[in-house]
This record gives structure tokens, C-alpha cells and sequence, in this order.
């Protein structure tokens, strides 16, 4: 339908186009065009990583419209129809200077996903596929209508409708079991129906030199989903639907009060009621046992408020402070009923979970230092959570958690940006972020994890730098390093039957990261530039629990190559070429203890493209492409080369 209807709507606006006469310009320009892709290896693959699909694809890469249907009124239409892709797009607005404005639209493009488990060399085979394509269309369909009088309200009507429909892909993948051997790489996948219908209106005034502004906003969220994991001997299907019903109210005040003082208020009031189930299934081709549950009621319900005060003071000119608070209250709760078919086990979760935090932010900034400007920040964050979770099999109480939780957050933030030459700019920024979390459970039914966490410390720094270089105005350099540091701490009660919780406090994990990048960019001749991008990610992650088999310290590295050379040929022909290279080395082969970590791969794009103006108005464009993919850790189950072909004409009428 849509193949039909969208070419048909564009050439139907054909009339309205032409009604001022032919000797006008109309103000409408459309690009048709194709492309085709041919693609040897995991095509699944291609099309994640490329969001694109092979084979022929066509239509209407791109019309717009623009015309003047009186003085004070224009009409704007902005489409694009590309079939095979599932790529479609028309936007239409219709404004008329100080009275208002009619919007609408409808967007839809298709999000690809890979069929391919994991790899397993001891296997035979040593990866597994699913026999179907999966892949999201993901679209939004709206229609908004504002009344802009002057020395009135602003009011501002909508409707919008946000979707996503198709299947994808899982990171959980099912298990396989050869030899005695088990190891999860069967890929699983998800059947997914989800919509969001949002209605809301909102007012806009100014009173004197106060700002008013208040939005009511509804949405309505629905799920439906099927959720496939399979080993080949045994199927687990799960199937959800869930349905929410959310009110917001947003009012916001802001003034100038001066020059030199500016504030803002902002309140946010949001109520939720959802409800919603669960089933699920095991089937057993070969004949084992089969269970099946149920989850028939399933509710919850949140009520939360957000307060914020905002303030800019400048004293005197160049210096600047700015400073905030925002305080949450946010109450939540759930219960849900699920039943055991396979058997005679029922249960019965409650969960309540309730949030108090406060949010301090403080700020001051400086320019009158000659071609500088220096700046400083602190962000902090104190918040007190409660939770309380119970569970009954058969009228039997199997869990009793009663917990409480405290967080500190100080996040503080210095730099400067400087240009103490005209063809130089260097700035630089340090940020300290620490993150302390303190956990008490009062009633802990459960004699193990979590009930023996009693803190956890995030620590990390941040160094940044990028210096910008103009030698000449027909190069420019750019130059950037980055250092990422965190350590995270762990306190615990000790644990007698689990000897890895020996007590105390110990360091959990640590994480470092170096990225070093350069950019440039020359035009010799002014005919002809050239940029180019190189970047190198040089990471380590390492955990408390590396002596264990199964966990390895990470460490490794990402390349990446870019670069884009473009000439004209005359003054109506060009021609581009377009590279990038990525890769990384990051392998690790860990299959006798689970399964092979990280990647080494690498990734080829050329892209090569020639345009040519025929007349004013009519401009042809050209272009070849060339993909390659290689995972050689992974033993090139991934693996692909791909070849693209498109051409496309613009013309303006």
C-alpha cells in the first residue's frame, strides 16, 4: 500500500504546485534513484552492520516542496519512498505567519539483525543459524497543530504514534551439548509487537518578562512478545504482553531578571498504572518432560514528583555562577502471581521500591582572560532508596528482603579552552567522579548474594586534550588524548560457605582506557581536499575473580582509518572517494574453560562516487561501494565482501 499511496500523494500535489502559473518557479525538487547489493558470505551480518538489505531497492530517495500559497502562507512537503529498504518518509506543514501552524508525518525505516549464534571450535558445527531473516521496522506517525497569535498563548496540540514491529535478535543465546560438553552459542530471537500512542497539549506565556510554560502529556504503551530459546533438544517459548497507562505534567517558569540574573523553575508529576502476563513453555522433540508456567496477573503502579530551581548570577562582566537543585520522591510497586503447570508450585512476588534524592550542581566560568576561557564545575548527587521484595510457594514464605541503600555521588569538572594564536586552539579538561553506595538489609531470607554486599565504590578520572593546529589556510590539524581510569571497590560480610567472599573490603574491578586520535584536513589546490581520521582505543579490564578459569582479564586494542578525498573534474563534474578501516585485537581464546572472548576482526568500506550537473536544475550522481568483513576469531562464520552500485538524479523544478 505504501508503494502506491506515497508516489500517488506527491504526484497529487502537483495541482496545488502549479496553481500560481507556469512562469514561477515551483519549488519542488525530487531525487529518484537505486541502488543494488550483491553480497557473498553471512549477508544477515551485512545488513546489521550496514543497514542495508541486498538486492535491488529503488523509488524516490527524496522530494521536497516548498511554495507560497499567499503572502503569509506556504505549504512544505518533504517525502521519501525507497521499497525493498522499507525506508518511507512524508512530512507535511502547512503555516501561516502569526496565526499557527498544521504538522503531520510518517517515518518508517527497517533496523537489520544477524541469524548467527556464537562460534564454538570444539563443536561440529561449531556455530548454528536460524532459518529466517529478522529484522524491526521501527516507525512514528504524528500530526501536531499550534496556534501562534501574537500577545496570546501558545497553544500546541498533538498525536503521535511510535512502533516497532518484527523480530531480532537475542544476546542470550540457548545451550548446546556435545560430548558432555555444554556451551550457549544457539542463537535465540524475539517477536516483537510494541506501540506508544502519546496525546498532549501544551500552553506557552509570557507575563512581562516571566516565561509560563505547562505540558499534560498521555501516553499509552503496549507489548506483545514471543521470546524463542532453543538448543535443538529443548525449546523454551515465552510469551509477555504488557500494557501502561502513564500521565505527565511538566510546568516550567524562567525570567531574566536582570542582566546580570537569570532564573528557572521546573515540576514534573508522573503516575503510571501498569498491568500485564507472562506464559512460557519447554517442549522436548526428543521426548523429555515438557513444563509450562503462567504469570496471570501482573501489576504495576509508580507515583513520582521531580522539583527543580535553577539561577545564573553574573557579578561582573566575564565571570559568571550558576547553580541548581533538583529533588525526586518517586514511590513504585509490583505483584505478580505466577503458576507452575508442570507441577502443583505457585507463588506469589510483591516488590515495593520507594526513592528519595537530591541533586546540587555549581558552576563558574570565566572569559576575560585574553583569548581564554576557564571553567569549573561539582555536581552532587545524595540518595536514599528502600526495597522491599517477598515471595510465598505454596503458602510458604521463601524470601523476605527488607533493604535499604544510600548513595553519595560527587562528580567535579575543570578546564579551559584558549587560542593564544590565531591559528591555534588547545583545550583540555580533568573530571573526579566518585560513587559511594552503603546497603543494609534489615531481613535477608535469602543466606547469600546479595544479602552480604554492604558497599560499593566507583572511582574514576578523566584526562582530556585536543590541539587544533592551522599552519596555513590550506591545512589544519587536530589532535586529541584521552584517559579514562576506574577502580571499583567492594565491601562485604563474609561468607562461610562461599570462600571468594572472604570479608572486608577488596578491590572488584578495574578499568583503564587510552584513546588516542588525529584528524587533518588539505586542499592543495582549491579543486581538490582531502581529510583523513585515525583513532586507537587502547583498553583493560581486570576483576577481582581473574583467577577463576572461566574469567579472563580483558585487554586490547580498536583501529580505526578514515579518510575522504574529493575533486572537481570541471565545473560541473565531481568526484569523490571515501575509505574507512576499523579493527580490533582483542582476542582471547578461553574455549576450554567457556567460550572464546572478544574479537579480532577486520572491516573495509571504499566508497567511490561521481556526480555531473546537466543543467541548473538537474544534477545525476553515481556511486560504487565495496564492503569486506573479516572475524578470524570466530573462524569467519561472519565473514562477507559486498559490492553496491546506486545512482540517483535530482531535479529542481
Amino acid at each position: 500500500m505504501k508503494r502506491i499511496y506515497l508516489p500517488l500523494l506527491l504526484v497529487g500535489l502537483l495541482p496545488v504546485v502549479t496553481s500560481r502559473g507556469a512562469e514561477a518557479e515551483l519549488g519542488l525538487q525530487i531525487t529518484p534513484g537505486f541502488t543494488t547489493v550483491s553480497v557473498a558470505g553471512d549477508k544477515q551480518k551485512f545488513r546489521e552492520d550496514n543497514w542495508l538489505g541486498n538486492g535491488f531497492s529503488g523509488g524516490i530517495e527524496s522530494a521536497t516542496l516548498h511554495r507560497d500559497l499567499s503572502k503569509d502562507t506556504t505549504l512544505d512537503v518533504d517525502g521519501r519512498a525507497y521499497f525493498n529498504q522499507r525506508d518511507y518518509k512524508l512530512e507535511l506543514a502547512l503555516t501561516k505567519t502569526d496565526v499557527g501552524y498544521v504538522r503531520a508525518g510518517f517515518t518508517q525505516y527497517r533496523k537489520f539483525y544477524d541469524n548467527t549464534g556464537g562460534f564454538y571450535q570444539g563443536f561440529a558445527p561449531a556455530s548454528f543459524t536460524l532459518n529466517r531473516e529478522l529484522g524491526l521496522d521501527i516507525g512514528d506517525v504524528y500530526f501536531e497543530a499550534g496556534l501562534t497569535l501574537p500577545n496570546a498563548p501558545k497553544v500546541v496540540i498533538g498525536y503521535e504514534r511510535q512502533y516497532k514491529t518484527g523480530s531480532k535478535s537475542l544476546l542470550e543465546w540457548g545451550g548446546v551439548t556435545q560430548g558432555g560438553v555444554t556451551r550457549n552459542i544457539f542463537p535465540s530471537y524475539e517477536d516483537l509487537d510494541e506501540h506508544t500512542d502519546i496525546v498532549r497539549l501544551s500552553l506557552d506565556y509570557d507575563i512581562k518578562n516571566v516565561h509560563i510554560g505547562d505540558e499534560v502529556r498521555y501516553e499509552h504503551y503496549a507489548i506483545g512478545s514471543t521470546k524463542v530459546d532453543s538448543t535443538g533438544a529443548l525449546t523454551a517459548t515465552v510469551h509477555e504482553d504488557f500494557h501502561s497507562d502513564t500521565f505527565f505534567n511538566v510546568f516550567h517558569m524562567d525570567s531574566h531578571l536582570t542582566e546580570k540574573f537569570y532564573w528557572s523553575l521546573g515540576y514534573l508529576y508522573t503516575t503510571l498504572d501498569g498491568t500485564g502476563d507472562s506464559s512460557g513453555s519447554m517442549f522436548s522433540p526428543l521426548g523429555g518432560p515438557n513444563a509450562n508456567w503462567l504469570a496471570s496477573a501482573i501489576d504495576n503502579d509508580l507515583d513520582s514528583h521531580v522539583l527543580n530551581l535553577n539561577a545564573m548570577y553574573g557579578p561582573i562582566a566575564g565571570l559568571t555562577f550558576s547553580a541548581g537543585v533538583q529533588a525526586e520522591k518517586t514511590e513504585s510497586s509490583g505483584v505478580s502471581d505466577p503458576l507452575f503447570t508442570g507441577g502443583t508450585l505457585t507463588n506469589l512476588l510483591n516488590s515495593v521500591n520507594n526513592l528519595e534524592s537530591l541533586d546540587e550542581n555549581l558552576s563558574v566560568r570565566y572569559t576575560k582572560i585574553p583569548f581564554t576561557t576557564i571553567y569549573a564545575e561539582g555536581k552532587w548527587t545524595e540518595a536514599h532508596r528502600t526495597l522491599s521484595e517477598s515471595a510465598l510457594q505454596n503458602d510458604i514464605s521463601t524470601l523476605a528482603l527488607d533493604s535499604n541503600s544510600s548513595e553519595f555521588r560527587q562528580d567535579y569538572r575543570i578546564g579551559f579552552n584558549t587560542a593564544p594564536l590565531s591559528r591555534m586552539t588547545w583545550s583540555c579538561r580533568y573530571r573526579h567522579l566518585m560513587d559511594h553506595n552503603n546497603y543494609n538489609y534489615s531481613t535477608d531470607t535469602t543466606a547469600g548474594y546479595p544479602g552480604f554486599i554492604t558497599a560499593q565504590d566507583f572511582v574514576t578520572d578523566e584526562i582530556m586534550t585536543k590541539l587544533t593546529l592551522r599552519p596555513c589556510a590550506k591545512f589544519s590539524v587536530s589532535l586529541m588524548y584521552q584517559l579514562i581510569a576506574t577502580d571499583i571497590r567492594t565491601g562485604s560480610e563474609s561468607v562461610p560457605f562461599i570462600p571468594a567472599v572472604p570479608g572486608g573490603t577488596q578491590l572488584a574491578g578495574n578499568y583503564d582506557a587510552n584513546i588516542y586520535s588525529v584528524s587533518a584536513t588539505l586542499t592543495p589546490m582549491s579543486r581538490l581536499y582531502l581529510t583523513g581520521y585515525f583513532s586507537y582505543q587502547d583498553t583493560r579490564t581486570a576483576a577481582f575473580a581473574n583467577q577463576a578459569p572461566s574469567v579472563t582479564t580483558y585487554k586490547g586494542g580498536v583501529f580505526t582509518v578514515m579518510g575522504t578525498a574529493g575533486y572537481a573534474l570541471d565545473e560541473k563534474s565531481d568526484a569523490t572517494l571515501e575509505y574507512s578501516y576499523t579493527a580490533s585485537d582483542n582476542f582471547t581464546d578461553n574455549s576450554a574453560n567457556g567460550l572464546p572472548l572478544g574479537l579480532t576482526d577486520h572491516r573495509h568500506q571504499i566508497m567511490a562516487g561521481l556526480s555531473r550537473k546537466f543543467r541548473e536544475n538537474v544534477i545525476a550522481r553515481f556511486r560504487y561501494g565495496f564492503y569486506e568483513y573479516n572475524e578470524s576469531s570466530t573462524g569467519g562464520i561472519n565473514n562477507y565482501r559486498a559490492n553496491l552500485v546506486s545512482a540517483n538524479c535530482t531535479v529542481r523544478f
